[in-house]
């Protein structure tokens, strides 16, 4: 801040230019950062400003405030002085371990009086609700290096964790399914179909047993496949079925726990002897008939939602194909139901399926296929695959008819054209076709559209990237502002309203930004907010001009410094004065000119003494000049002039 002359005054402060910008250990030799104060000396208005859940403790651990995001963090209100640590109600490790309170970020900053980054913890709300989240400890000290308390800001990333968990869950399901569709296509036995389906299942389905029974001659449901059951518990339960042999349209039988289920005494005592404690039945269909079923067994409670739901009748929709068609080539020979169950599988199926010669000629072409490419079989059948490859990736076809010629199979991601030349993400399966003397005649093509998967994790990865950046951004500039606040100042007071003042200043502009969702901002509105208490004597012009979020922020500062001197020493510190805020574009040159000038108010001389708002007006602000700022104290009143670059505002 601008002030009139006097003697230089010590600062409260130590310089912390030398310490690590990751907040680790300082140099050998170098005392702790003595930063003067603690969260106790914010109002609680700035506390409730800032987005983050944010606390302090003392020396010894015990929280002395916190503001409404940590509680709602919390899902609790840790009772002030005696709450030690973290306000959580139970703390964990991300893998689930038990994390004490006395271990916890924290306390471990606390321990070895020093910042604590680039760790995750998991915080259970009372109510059985957990909450993933990533520590800022950050210890603080008095002027003499003396350890008084420390702050902690923690940042919810439970959103992102689910959304990269659902994510990473649909991609391993239909991870299991194509390779499931696969073995299903080229299973020559029941036993391959069976084994195929018991991983699918297992995957898929997240058990960790299965099994398959189907009915035999005599109606008696009987295990034909299995994984990790003993062979007692298979003598004791086979047989059983919650079905009649003719039901017709059976829905899944889920049991979420063995303990509150309605089974016979002998059947509970069985299941939970196995180390059973959830099964699901799920019925399979062969052209609408039961068959039989597949199971699933769970070590732990556990339901069938909607999604598991569909995922299993997925499954069991293929199994029923494939044991369907195995039987039928004991009936009808083995190549003639091949050919049925394929031609059935790509009819039903939701993916584009193709097949092609060896000469790239497409021969046959799915519903699934004219739904996703927009040309129908009698368009595209008898013309080159290449119509749906981009121009520059003709390259591929050449490499895929060799790999086919070799017998081998393939699978990768691409882009292809559709009929109306858009460009889409595809997952493409590929395999040789053999005819009856096994020599390779051409190819089967699987495709599925994945532009929305790969939208979507463009979006998370963004979103990831975003939080990270913003997060760091905020942190640096609340420590900047609370660590320079502190210089030159007479007493602890006149520290806590320079601070308090500044972080306002910072919340109206971080609040503006969030309104736009962290787009540009516009001179105006910045200027707008920052000299609303004035409105009447200031008068602001200028064109619009894109403001990129740091630069907003800067600005704001930069605003705040030059109206708070002229509230206390310039123009606005009389009933005559005003103040005059411009700025024009010379077009030419790409450069941006910002004038302040105070007229009306008393003399003005120039102070011996910088502070921290000649920081911000002198080195802050040359980030965007193009040339020194240059700032003039006419004692008809403070004049300001930045020039900078368009380009490295709109940053």
């Amino acid at each position: 801040m601008i002030r009139p002359s006097r003697a230089p005054e010590a600062a409260t402060c130590a310089d912390t230019s030398r310490f690590q910008v990751d907040g680790h250990a300082a140099s050998e030799g170098l005392p702790p950062p003595a930063l003067g104060c603690t969260l106790d000396n914010f109002s609680s208005a700035a506390i409730q400003a800032l987005p983050a859940a944010i606390y302090a403790t003392d020396a010894e651990g015990r929280i002395t405030s916190y503001n409404e995001a940590a509680a709602t963090l919390w899902g609790c209100r840790p009772e002030i002085g005696k709450s030690e640590f973290c306000g959580s109600w139970k703390l964990y490790w991300p893998d689930g371990t038990p994390l004490p309170h006395s271990e916890c970020p924290m306390a471990l900053a606390l321990k070895r009086r020093q910042p604590i980054r680039g760790v995750e913890a998991v915080a259970e709300r009372p109510d059985g609700t957990r909450v993933t989240f990533i520590p800022y400890p950050t210890p603080l000290f008095d002027a003499s290096g003396a350890l008084i308390g420390a702050f902690n800001m923690l940042v919810d990333v439970s959103d992102r964790k689910k959304a990269e968990q659902a994510l990473a869950k649909h991609r391993d399901e239909q991870a299991a399914l194509y390779l499931f569709t696969d073995r299903l296509f080229r299973a020559s036995t029941l036993d391959e179909v069976y084994q195929a389906a018991l991983d699918a299942i297992r995957q898929s389905l997240g058990c960790e047993r299965a099994s398959i029974l189907l009915f035999d001659d005599a109606d008696a449901m009987r295990f034909v496949a299995w994984w990790g059951l003993t062979d007692g518990y298979r003598r004791a339960v086979e047989g059983h079925s919650p079905w009649a042999r003719d039901a017709r349209d059976p829905d899944i039988v889920c049991i979420p726990d063995v303990d509150e289920a309605e089974l016979a005494g002998d059947l509970r005592a069985t299941v939970k002897r196995e180390g059973i404690r959830a099964l699901a039945f799920i019925p399979l269909l062969a052209k609408g008939r039961l068959i039989g079923k597949f199971m699933t067994y769970h070590e732990a409670p556990r339901g069938f939602g909607d999604a598991d739901t569909a995922l299993a009748l997925t499954i069991a929709r293929q199994l029923g194909f494939s044991i369907e068609r195995m039987r039928a080539e004991d009936a009808r020979g083995k190549a003639e139901a091949a050919r049925s169950f394929l031609a059935s599988i790509v009819e039903t199926s939701g993916d584009a399926i193709a097949s092609k010669n060896l000469d790239g000629i497409v021969t046959s072409w799915n519903r699934g296929a004219e739904r996703l490419f927009g040309y129908t079989a009698a368009e595209i059948v008898g013309r080159s695959i290449t119509i749906l490859i981009p121009p520059d990736r003709q390259n591929e076809e050449a490499d895929i008819l060799e790999r086919i010629k070799r017998g081998e199979a393939t699978e990768f991601e691409t882009i292809r054209l559709t009929k109306d030349g858009r460009l889409i993400d595809i997952s493409l399966t590929i395999s040789p076709v053999r005819d009856e003397d096994g020599r390779v005649v051409g190819a089967s093509k699987i495709a599925r559209d994945i532009t929305e998967r790969k939208q979507a994790q463009a979006r998370q990865e963004l979103l990831a990237l975003e939080i990270q950046h913003r997060t760091k951004n905020l942190f640096a500039v609340v420590h900047s502002v609370v660590a320079r606040s502190f210089a030159g100042k007479h007493s602890v007071e006149d520290a806590q309203e320079a601070v308090l003042s500044r972080l306002r200043s910072l919340a109206q502009t971080h609040a503006m930004l969030i309104e736009k969702e962290w787009q540009a901002a516009a001179p105006a509105a910045v200027a707008g907010k920052e000299m609303s208490p004035y409105a009447g004597r200031v008068a602001i012009e200028g064109p619009h001009v894109a403001l990129g979020p740091k630069a907003a922020q800067n600005f704001a500062l930069a605003l705040h410094e030059l109206a708070t001197n002229a509230a206390k020493y310039g123009a606005l510190s009389n009933a005559a004065g005003h103040v005059r805020i411009s700025w024009e574009v010379e077009e030419s040159s790409a450069l941006f000119r910002f004038h302040w000038c105070e007229r009306g108010g008393p003399p003005v001389i120039e102070p011996e003494i910088k502070g921290f708002g000649s920081v911000v007006l002198e080195q802050v602000m040359s980030e965007y000049s193009h040339e020194a700022p240059r700032m003039a104290f006419d004692a008809r009143g403070v004049t300001y002039e930045l020039t900078g670059l368009l380009q490295a505002l709109a940053q």
